[in-house]
């Protein structure tokens, strides 16, 4: 996605043709002139661009086309077209646009650019663009914008679970949307949905109920069914966990829409059932777990590990040791088919933990041993300290005392370090 200027276009394909700026010139125009063209000094006429487009057989409309106008195409063209190499494509457009003092659409560019970095999770290359992103954002301060880089804030601080940031976020753009002469209710819900989920995963249950209660308010109005199906399967977990007598009807609606998509089906079965759990209700819980088990689609095998590591994780919290174990086993042989190390680890884990309430120390030891070796080779300084209090209390119920203290030592150090 090159991006040149008309006199850098002129100067390329005389240089690539073997034409001298004396025979591009002619007794048409001036050497020295033709020079400040080709080096960006001064803009050249019609009647020096037709000349030179017959000279040189070009194309009279694409030299004539000046960067502007080539942003714009390729800001399109990345818009609707997925390219490989997307991350440089957006930098040099960004820079060209810097370049040329199209500030507005060089916010447009990093807007784009910002959306890929969280996509990707790639949280540091968002860090070095999040000020010049800020800085555009202030030179193109319009309500749409405004809206546009709020929105963009908000999904960064919910991809990195910062949900208190987010919901600042969300909050602020919601009197933005309705001060809008049209409502735009597909965002509006999205927003009041996605505040409701921020506040869900801090435990702010009203809050999170009045957030998904007004987004619910719009949902006849949204004509996609999936998000259809979330906003429904969110009310329906804050209406379990408050244990509000309608939440059936929601939990219903929510699979109704998920209907067509095992795998967001079976998600949800499995989401529910970590809520009916927290309000003590384990058979609803139980069941909802299993049969979200039973409809995951089985060749997914990196997302069904996922799935399963979380539904042993939600039995484990719930002392459902027995059936934990179950399925323990093939969600750990689903990991190392999957290559993935982060769920080999959590697998490696949650064997160990759940062999310890069964008080078999000595196979909980092996697994445990795997999943610090593992762990070691991702993990951050958090991660490590609460792994290494495990290792400290496994080690004390087997009655030895050294290897406890060593890790329990290990605990102390990080957290002088921090």
């Amino acid at each position: 996605m090159e991006i040149l200027s008309t006199g850098e276009k002129i100067k390329r394909i005389r240089i690539y043709h073997g034409v001298t700026l004396k025979e591009l010139c002619g007794d048409k125009v001036s050497i020295s002139k033709m020079s400040c063209i080709e080096n960006g000094k001064i803009k050249a006429d019609k009647d020096i661009l037709e000349y030179v487009s017959k000279k040189l057989n070009i194309d009279y409309d694409y030299l004539v086309s000046d960067v502007k106008e080539q942003l714009i195409s390729n800001l399109e063209f990345i818009k609707t077209n997925a390219i490989e190499e997307k991350e440089e494509a957006l930098k040099n457009n960004i820079n060209y646009a810097l370049e040329y003092s199209y500030d507005d659409l060089a916010f447009e560019f990093t807007h784009i650019l910002f959306n890929y970095y969280v996509e990707k999770g790639k949280v540091e290359n968002i860090h070095s663009i999040v000020s010049q992103y800020y800085d555009l954002y202030q030179k193109n301060n319009t309500p749409d914008n405004t809206i546009i880089y709020y929105t963009d804030m908000a999904e960064f601080f919910y991809s990195t679970k910062e949900y208190s940031e987010a919901i600042n976020y969300y909050e602020r753009i919601k009197p933005l949307l309705t001060e809008k002469k049209e409502l735009d209710i597909d965002k509006y819900s999205y927003i009041c949905y996605k505040q409701g989920i921020s506040y869900l995963n801090i435990s702010s249950l009203e809050k999170a109920y009045n957030s998904l209660n007004e987004a619910i308010r719009y949902i006849d109005n949204i004509e996609d069914n999936d998000k259809k199906g979330d906003l429904y399967h969110a009310f329906a977990r804050i209406n379990i966990l408050i244990n509000n007598e309608g939440k059936e009807k929601y939990v219903n609606l929510s699979y109704f829409y998920k209907r067509d998509n095992l795998m967001d089906l079976a998600i949800a079965k499995g989401e529910n059932g970590k809520c009916f759990f927290a309000i003590k209700d384990k058979e609803k819980g139980l069941n909802e777990i299993k049969e979200g088990i039973k409809l995951f689609p089985k060749e997914n095998k990196n997302e069904y590990v996922k799935f399963l590591n979380n539904c042993v994780k939600t039995l484990y919290d719930n002392e459902e040791y027995e059936y934990a174990f179950e399925i323990i086993d093939i969600a750990l042989n689903c990991a190392i088919e999957s290559d993935d190390i982060i769920e080999i680890e959590k697998a490696y884990y949650l064997k160990g933990m759940i062999l310890q309430k069964q008080e078999m120390y000595d196979q909980a030891e092996i697994y445990m041993n795997l999943s610090l070796d593992s762990l070691l080779k991702f993990s951050n300084k958090e991660e490590k300290y609460k792994r290494y209090l495990d290792m400290a209390e496994m080690y004390y119920k087997l009655g030895e005392t050294r290897e406890s203290l060593k890790y329990f030592g290990l605990a102390m150090k990080l957290k002088e370090d921090k």
